[in-house]
């Protein structure tokens, strides 16, 4: 029993250390790590609709729909109608928020590659892919 509750402690003290170190980057950039992930996504997956951007980033979407506007308003995203259903829309990244990950995704990476220091690659994939189980055993 003890050691499921130092697990759980464990993961989220380094989720909060790590968010904290990405906050402190992406305010510099006055970004929230919530905005990043939107725009991340939407520049891997450009043209999606807002309820698909919500199942990608596993949030909800009135959520999606407020942290949007805040990026749209940046002139990070647009809303465009969508060419085959005139009712619906497609989110896509502008050219300032293309502009804004390249500069900024390095520097995210820096802090993954501090986060892993000391580790092996071999480490860090066993890491990595147990995470990825613990994640789909409790989702």
């Amino acid at each position: 029993m003890e050691r499921e509750i130092e697990l759980g402690l464990e993961l989220a003290r380094t989720y909060l250390a790590f968010r904290r170190s990405v906050t402190r980057l992406l305010t510099k950039h006055d970004l929230t790590v919530e905005q990043f992930s939107i725009i991340s996504q939407l520049n891997k997956m450009d043209g999606l609709s807002q309820k698909k951007l919500a199942e990608q980033t596993e949030r909800d979407q009135t959520t999606v729909g407020k942290i949007l506007d805040k990026v749209v308003k940046k002139d990070l995203v647009v809303r465009k109608e969508d060419p085959n259903d005139r009712r619906a829309v497609v989110l896509s990244i502008t050219p300032k928020g293309r502009e804004l990950i390249t500069q900024v995704y390095p520097e995210v990476m820096t802090i993954q590659d501090q986060a892993f220091q000391g580790m092996g690659e071999d480490e860090t994939n066993t890491f990595i892919q147990s995470l990825f189980k613990i994640y789909n055993n409790i989702k």
